[in-house]
């Protein structure tokens, strides 16, 4: 898909807008079908972040191959014919309509963005978290030590009983890493919906309905697949690999919450 040149095509969500393409992916840049006069438009504005060229005195940016070409070299003549419509978007650029995005129209992050963000919030949770959880559990790192000593020194029936008093501590440094993952995830999901991972990727959550960080309870819910695959680890792999065919591209704790993952940033919260 980046190979395509960047341009306005025919938003995939809306059949009355056009959508900004910067050539890698979609933006939040939209614009009507149905043009405004030439003293009312806007195009340009969003994805060059300057004044009209009325204003100006440059030549605005206008979508590529739509019913606006022309008419930005005859201003008095886009005003007399008032409201003009797009032009059909390209056929060559009809591949876009696969793009899936949000309800409202935000791109959907691939899966493989995701997976990349997960993996960079899974080296810091692995070392810091590791190392928190490893302090809270003494009797973990006692009973490890112990087991390489006898390991070592070739005594099996010792090796064996080390490894009967495992299940406890090692069910105890798991739930400690799992309530310091939550904690991680809800700090940054109820703030600005971008752990580390998916702020290095570009890439944010927040509920399928409405943009935003997430509230604190839809956060929660978030973690309870995650949880189960704690009992149930054929449950984790499902989960990482469910946005592969979801034709909204949530994984399973994305249906119990009820999110999405997007391209960008959220708005963040007011007041």
């Amino acid at each position: 898909m980046s190979q395509h040149p960047s341009g306005w095509y025919d938003d995939p969500s809306s059949p009355d807008l056009l959508r900004y393409w910067d050539g890698v992916s979609w933006t939040n840049h939209t614009a009507p079908k149905k043009s405004p006069t030439a003293s009312q438009s806007t195009i340009g504005l969003p994805q060059q972040g300057q004044l009209p060229a009325h204003r100006t005195g440059a030549s605005a940016p206008v979508p590529q191959g739509s019913g606006w070409q022309g008419r930005s070299q005859a201003p008095q003549q886009q005003g007399q014919q008032g409201q003009g419509y797009f032009q059909q978007a390209p056929a060559e650029a009809q591949w876009m309509q696969t793009i899936r995005t949000t309800a409202d129209g935000v791109p959907l992050a691939s899966w493989g963005k995701r997976v990349a963000a997960w993996l960079i919030d899974g080296v810091i949770i692995a070392i810091v978290g590791g190392m928190i959880a490893w302090a809270v559990t003494p009797r973990l790192s006692e009973l490890f030590s112990a087991f390489v000593s006898a390991a070592e020194a070739g005594d099996q029936a010792r090796v064996v009983d080390i490894q009967n008093q495992l299940t406890g501590p090692v069910v105890q440094f798991s739930i400690v890493l799992w309530l310091l993952t939550t904690a991680y995830c809800l700090v940054f999901w109820t703030t600005t919906a971008q752990t580390p991972g998916k702020m290095a990727l570009g890439i944010s959550v927040r509920r399928a309905a409405e943009p935003g960080p997430l509230p604190v309870g839809t956060a929660l819910m978030r973690r309870l697949v995650p949880l189960a695959g704690q009992f149930v680890p054929f449950l984790s792999l499902l989960d990482g690999l469910w946005p592969l065919w979801d034709d909204k591209r949530q994984a399973l704790h994305d249906k119990a919450a009820g999110t999405q993952v997007v391209e960008g940033k959220q708005p963040r919260k007011h007041g």
